[in-house]
């Protein structure tokens, strides 16, 4: 069983593409070349050994997925962040994986960061055999606080993303989405262990959707819910879907009613994949029955169990809704540098999750909503709590509490209530968060009000919006 590096490196004559997008290819053959080239500089730059977190920052599917498997296959371990992290957001995550280098296209050489021009400037070499050992670090948006990071050993990762390739029937033939540059689990490391094309595809219109689609002779359109709300705006022209045989999607659940629109304007199924930073890969919905495709997130996949436990722990029978538990071979193992947290998700071999859900007699998985206070905005999962400390830290904010409000296209969205201590207006508050959050993570809205419930323990009652049909 080949590591997902081994399993690239394989395809080193291959000439094939292997990334197509952005008027950019790039071969199988040229990616590896690419990987050696990342190995050479990272031989040069880290003893063998050393413990460090490589800090991946670049606009690039290429050079990110290139160092990646380079820095794996030396047995580092490595972080890939989106590109548009504010400094704040970046120091919590750096801290987190400490120590890190940070390797970047605009970050200069310095204490603690490297560019991908030095990394490049040299000979390079075959790339290491220590993948199996090596790490992903991957963050959670957290529940009560910041962010955990998750470690995942890649050689559990490797397994994952095979059972999964062999699942959904990905080949050398197929053309699989890739709706961002951010490095996916789902769809592009298990498209790239199947030898097949990873095409990038971005997210502005339901026509633009479409369009590349035709374009980029898509067969697999693999997308988050947010996607497919893009993609059900505007009906396709039959001649744009000759090609696709699947859709799948993944990192939330997708409403029944967008998956049933999605059914009647292109007689295609979504077919929904479950999974998380913690427990990987733990269903996928395999049904021909078109309820089924629409409420049911599927079956575990093979080597996955799949416990609904009440809150003292006992197992639930089918039909009732618990909190989901997973075992299995593919996991995580714990949060870096957080042994109580680790405790609470990681029983022994199981990975005890907040989604709440219930398996049917047939043993289809069903998510009825979630055990904690997370909002669902689009494909970003939003720790509400880190949207708070910035409004409190605002001199005009006396107390503020942030929660999801159901929307009919994004699922939820944030909205603050804000406690005044000063003259100060919606508008000026939503520029102060804008300043010190990712675009994603600012309220959509913020409302004043006179008081904000609290609990016994102080903390701020959260209205839960919950809403998935």
């Amino acid at each position: 069983m080949a590591d997902i590096v081994q399993a690239v490196l394989a395809h080193r004559s291959d000439r094939r593409p292997a990334i197509v997008g952005d008027d950019r290819s790039t071969s199988y053959a040229e990616l590896v070349e690419l990987i050696r080239r990342l190995s050479g500089g990272l031989r040069r730059h880290f003893p063998q050994g050393q413990d460090v977190c490589l800090v991946v920052s670049h606009p690039g599917l290429e050079e990110s997925l290139a160092l990646t498997l380079a820095g794996w296959s030396l047995g580092l371990r490595v972080a890939v962040l989106p590109p548009y992290l504010k400094a704040r957001e970046l120091d919590h995550v750096l801290a987190e994986c400490s120590p890190v280098v940070t390797v970047s296209d605009v970050t200069p050489d310095a204490p603690g960061s490297v560019s991908f021009a030095t990394l490049l400037d040299g000979p390079a070499a075959e790339p290491g055999t220590a993948a199996a050992h090596a790490w992903l670090q991957t963050f959670t948006s957290g529940t009560t606080g910041r962010s955990k990071c998750v470690d995942r050993q890649v050689g559990r990762l490797s397994d994952d993303i095979e059972q999964l390739a062999l699942a959904i029937g990905l080949s050398p033939d197929d053309r699989v989405t890739a709706m961002t540059t951010a490095l996916s689990t789902t769809s592009v490391l298990p498209a790239l262990y199947a030898g097949a094309t990873v095409a990038t595809v971005a997210l502005q219109s339901g026509r633009q959707f479409w369009q590349a689609i035709d374009d980029q002779e898509i067969t697999v359109v693999s997308g988050t819910p947010y996607a497919y709300e893009f993609a059900v705006r505007k009906a396709p022209e039959a001649e744009r879907l000759k090609r696709v045989r699947m859709a799948l999607t993944t990192s939330a659940r997708l409403r029944p009613s967008t998956a049933r629109q999605f059914m009647r304007d292109t007689g295609i199924a979504v077919r929904n994949i479950m999974c998380s930073s913690e427990s990987g890969h733990v269903a996928y919905n395999d049904s021909d029955d078109a309820d089924l495709l629409a409420t049911s997130v599927g079956r575990p996949l093979p080597g996955v169990d799949v416990q609904i436990r009440d809150a003292d722990g006992r197992v639930l029978p089918a039909g009732e809704a618990g909190r989901i538990c997973v075992r299995s071979p593919y996991t995580a193992t714990r949060y870096r540098n957080r042994p109580d947290a680790t405790a609470e998700t990681f029983q022994g071999d199981w990975v005890v999750s907040t989604d709440v859900g219930f398996l049917d007699p047939r043993g289809f998985l069903h998510l009825t909503g979630r055990d904690d206070h997370k909002i669902h905005f689009g494909a970003a999962k939003l720790d509400p709590q880190e949207l708070e400390d910035v409004l409190l830290r605002h001199p005009a904010v006396r107390d503020a509490v942030v929660s999801g409000e159901a929307h009919d296209r994004l699922g939820q969205i944030p909205v603050a209530r804000v406690v005044a201590d000063g003259p100060a207006t919606a508008a000026e508050l939503l520029a102060y968060c804008r300043e010190q959050l990712s675009a994603t993570k600012v309220p959509q809205r913020v409302e004043f009000v006179d008081s904000i419930a609290k609990d016994f323990k102080g903390q701020p009652v959260r209205p839960r919006a919950v809403r998935f049909d």
